[in-house]
């Protein structure tokens, strides 16, 4: 249960701050006891290394019986700071992360530091990332002023990519004998701006108190969403508390689908400068229809976007959480191995399943070569003093089982809750013992022309080639070695479709490249039922339309992503007269045993 928790704050004080304070009070409105760290109020009387010990300390002192820590921002908490969610989850106490920064400033690799994170961008959350908007804190009680004296308000930091906007509102302003003013602060100094007659700037924080008066004495305030490299769609905390607050109307832009959808026309929406203009005068033009607007968000913002409301969300999702992982291993049905062989475009699949909302991705683990020794030494399993004896099988391979579900819990703490997908094809020596080791589990069979396959290999061991492991020498094209990688890849199909057959069919899927490079949506979807994890066709096709061979860098000839595309093998000058017969010799039977 999460009754008592540790909210640490980021370094920042300014947005960062209003967030945190929002979930100081949501919480505590919510139901949680909360123990609050200001580290930007910590950071001014002690050092670094202080605050960091300090933090730790306060999570791990049993007489304060914490049942997680929450961290707002989390962007502090990086590089050797990154020791302090660290240090907390390793005890046993789960961390959570309220991602404030997205998409403006990447966390990076965070899953290993917190338990469960949550972002406040719905294009954000994906595998392992909760949507979690941000809010406002219920609103002070003020009397709607008679006439307010500003026409038009800006509150905010004035960062380079909003100045040039805002100095084109101050010219439109002044040209038409309308009141405006910005306040916040200046990245760089607002020299642009103080020729203006009809502008009031006010180069400073602004307090709370401070705010909801400039709020109060605006008829319409400007909200300017800043620019990012990945465009975002979810609303700012100044949306919510403009519309919460219910005095003056919101002028919002550039315009935001997620904006749009929660409050619709109650606000007033644009997208570039001259809209912009074109819905301020109509607010202005209107006072019965800006009043109406007004009064309408404040109801849609005080029904369901208030801190308390997101604290409410939030320790819901925690509590069913914390509830799916008591037993990791129930969940075996959200887990599929994609099995295979190399150079079968198990690594795109892999990407797109994991790009998947709800869906992790785990590239490779070499889980498998813990089963090489049993695979190469058989005999050991009929030795009785063998570690591998058959007579205790059972012992060793739950033994490796339960290995196995701490790690994932570990590396995918939201397991249970999400689905997950492990790419293991470079590991057959793994396939006859997945349906031993995990009954309920499902496996994704991904096969590709073998003689494509055969194409690829002799490609990447070519000289100069991108796998450096496996550049030959001007004889890789020699008839030995095109038979011994014949050999090879023939081998990993068959013990591929032997796991595929001897698997349940209810919990098994066939995904051929091939199809995937026509229609891979549906693929998708496919691989998301076969896990119990619902992905519609809009998403898949978003994913699948990101994931396209030419959006992609860095291809061709001796490149890991060649040609993306099915049949090449006819066209190679790989493929000499020689290289097509051992390749039938060999591949041949595979080759239609696949349908081929």
């Amino acid at each position: 249960m999460i009754n008592k928790v540790l909210l640490v704050s980021g370094s920042a004080n300014f947005s960062t701050r209003d967030v945190w304070e929002g979930y100081r009070l949501g919480l505590q409105i919510a139901g949680v006891e909360v123990i609050p760290y200001p580290t930007f109020s910590m950071l001014k009387v002690l050092s670094i290394e202080t605050v960091c010990s300090e933090i730790i300390g306060k999570a791990l002192d049993l007489s304060l019986q914490i049942d997680c820590v929450i961290f707002i921002d989390g962007l502090y908490f990086r590089g050797e700071r990154s020791r302090v969610p660290l240090s907390i989850r390793k005890a046993g106490i789960p961390t959570v992360l309220v991602a404030t920064d997205d998409p403006y400033e990447p966390m990076g690799p965070t899953s290993t530091f917190y338990t469960y994170r949550f972002s406040n961008e719905i294009k954000s959350a994906e595998e392992e990332r909760f949507y979690l908007p941000t809010a406002t804190l219920p609103p002070p009680a003020v009397p709607l002023s008679p006439n307010p004296q500003y026409d038009l308000s800006f509150i905010g930091t004035v960062f380079d990519d909003r100045l040039p906007l805002l100095i084109r509102f101050a010219e439109y302003c002044e040209t038409n004998s309308l009141r405006m003013l910005i306040a916040g602060k200046f990245v760089t100094e607002p020299d642009e701006l103080k020729n203006f007659s009809n502008l009031e700037l006010r180069s400073r924080t602004i307090d709370s108190v401070e705010k909801w008066e400039i709020y109060a004495d605006s008829k319409v305030t400007l909200n300017l969403f800043r620019e990012s490299e990945f465009p975002a769609e979810s609303p700012s905390p100044r949306v919510f508390e403009v519309t919460g607050y219910g005095h003056c109307a919101l002028l919002t832009g550039p315009y935001r689908q997620e904006v749009d959808q929660l409050f619709r026309d109650t606000i007033y929406h644009f997208d570039d400068f001259d809209s912009a203009v074109s819905q301020l005068n109509r607010a202005l033009d209107s006072e019965t229809e800006r009043t109406e607007k007004v009064q309408n968000a404040r109801k849609i913002t005080l029904a369901s976007h208030l801190y308390h409301h997101r604290a409410s969300q939030m320790t819901t999702t925690l509590r069913e959480s914390e509830l799916a992982l008591a037993d990791v291993a129930d969940s075996e049905h959200k887990l599929a191995w994609i099995v295979g062989y190399a150079r079968s475009g198990s690594t795109w699949l892999a990407e797109m399943l994991g790009s998947l909302p709800r869906i992790s991705r785990w590239h490779e683990p070499y889980f498998g070569r813990l089963f090489r020794f049993v695979m190469e030494r058989p005999e050991e399993r009929d030795r009785l003093a063998s570690f591998y004896s058959h007579r205790f099988q059972h012992v060793w391979v739950e033994g490796v089982r339960e290995l196995f579900f701490k790690m994932v819990q570990e590396r995918f703490p939201t397991f249970g809750e999400q689905g997950l997908v492990v790419k293991e094809v470079n590991t057959p020596e793994l396939y006859p013992w997945l349906k031993v080791l995990f009954p309920a589990g499902r496996m994704i069979f991904l096969t590709r022309d073998p003689f494509d396959t055969l194409d690829s290999f002799l490609d990447l061991q070519s000289p100069g080639s991108w796998n450096e492991d496996y550049q030959g020498t001007e004889d890789f094209l020699s008839l030995e070695n095109v038979e011994k990688t014949c050999v090879h890849i023939q081998h990993s199909i068959l013990d591929a479709i032997h796991a595929y057959e001897g698997f349940p069919e209810k919990q098994r899927l066939i995904v051929r490249y091939e199809d995937l490079l026509t229609d891979p949506a549906a693929q998708l979807i496919a691989c998301g039922n076969l896990i119990s994890i619902e992905v519609k066709p809009g998403v898949a096709a978003q994913v699948a339309d990101k994931h396209r061979f030419d959006n992609t860098k860095e291809t061709g000839p001796g490149k890991f992503r060649r040609k993306g595309k099915a049949g090449v093998w006819k066209e190679s000058a790989y493929f000499t007269p020689e290289t097509l017969e051992i390749a039938h010799r060999i591949l041949g039977p595979v080759r239609a045993r696949l349908g081929y």
